[in-house]
């Protein structure tokens, strides 16, 4: 009994001496970058209910592009302690920063998702918002709409997440989501009653207005155009509005209602010299040749 004790004892010595051999050898490959060999090390041990083991495992399948291998291996490592958590996060991180530099926000965006499955508490809101903002800033609206959502999700009532809701409303606004972006932008001014936020909705509403105007949804087109009229603001949309809300009037023959918003655009032009003045004139022309 004692001869088999001492036997066992001298295997799981050999043993442990074997692994431990396996991960110093695995990590000399990793710092030389060789993750093939790295993974030969360690392939082996891949059931082993240790962190470390299951962090390299993650680390080599990451640095190979596997991305689903590695995440499972990380979450592994997590799920017995949490030692190599904030190495997993600076790893995906620095992986996401780089995708930035090279203006690959929807790489980046992915990393930082990654981040946001293995580690939920990691305070990755404004790496997402600006992971939206670069991708606002090149047009790609659909990768910015999914990146500022993704932030709100995580933050959704501070101050950085009112500017991460005001370029959300600019992208889907980009991707002609139009009706999102309304709902979003009419909360929005319900909440902060700003200038900025008036100024936002109104172009959503303008926006709007134009589409069903073009469609020859008359009804439609006139519900947005008289809302910006009602609200007198914001300044910039005011003569625009009148003047399709005047083209409306025109086309349904309401021909009287026709002039006075023509009129309106006239007034608030004193120079005379806008786009919308001029066509406004061309239009009051046409009126009074009919009359």
């Amino acid at each position: 009994m004692k001869r088999f004790t001492v036997l066992l004892a001298l295997l799981l010595l050999i043993g442990c001496t074997n692994k431990e051999a396996r991960i110093k050898n695995a990590r000399n490959f990793i710092r030389v970058w060789d993750y093939e060999r790295a993974l030969t090390e360690l392939i082996s041990l891949r059931k082993e209910n240790d962190p470390e083991v299951q962090y390299l495992l993650g680390l080599c399948y990451l640095k190979k592009n596997e991305f689903v291998e590695a995440e499972k291996y990380f979450k592994h490592s997590l799920n017995i302690n949490e030692t190599f958590k904030d190495s997993i996060v600076r790893l995906y991180n620095r992986l996401a920063r780089n995708a930035i530099k090279i203006d690959e926000p929807e790489r980046a965006l992915k990393f930082y998702q990654a981040i946001g499955r293995l580690v939920p508490e990691f305070k990755q809101a404004s790496n997402l918002s600006l992971v939206g903002d670069i991708s606002l800033e090149e047009k790609n609206y659909l990768s910015a709409i999914n990146a500022y959502r993704q932030a709100l999700k995580i933050d959704s009532t501070s101050k950085s997440a009112r500017r991460v809701k005001h370029n959300l409303i600019k992208a889907l606004i980009g991707a002609d989501s139009l009706y999102p972006a309304l709902e979003i932008a009419q909360k929005e001014y319900k909440k902060l009653k700003t200038a900025g936020n008036l100024l936002q909705l109104s172009e959503i509403k303008f926006a709007l207005g134009k589409r069903y105007l073009a469609a020859a949804r008359y009804d439609s087109a006139e519900v947005f155009f008289q809302s910006i009229v009602d609200n007198q603001e914001p300044k910039s949309l005011l003569d625009d509005a009148y003047f399709y809300l005047g083209e409306i009037y025109q086309k349904t023959d309401r021909l009287k209602k026709a002039i006075a918003a023509y009129k309106k655009v006239l007034r608030l032009d004193p120079y005379q010299k806008g786009i919308f003045t001029r066509k406004a004139k061309e239009c009051l022309k046409e009126i009074k040749e009919k009359l």
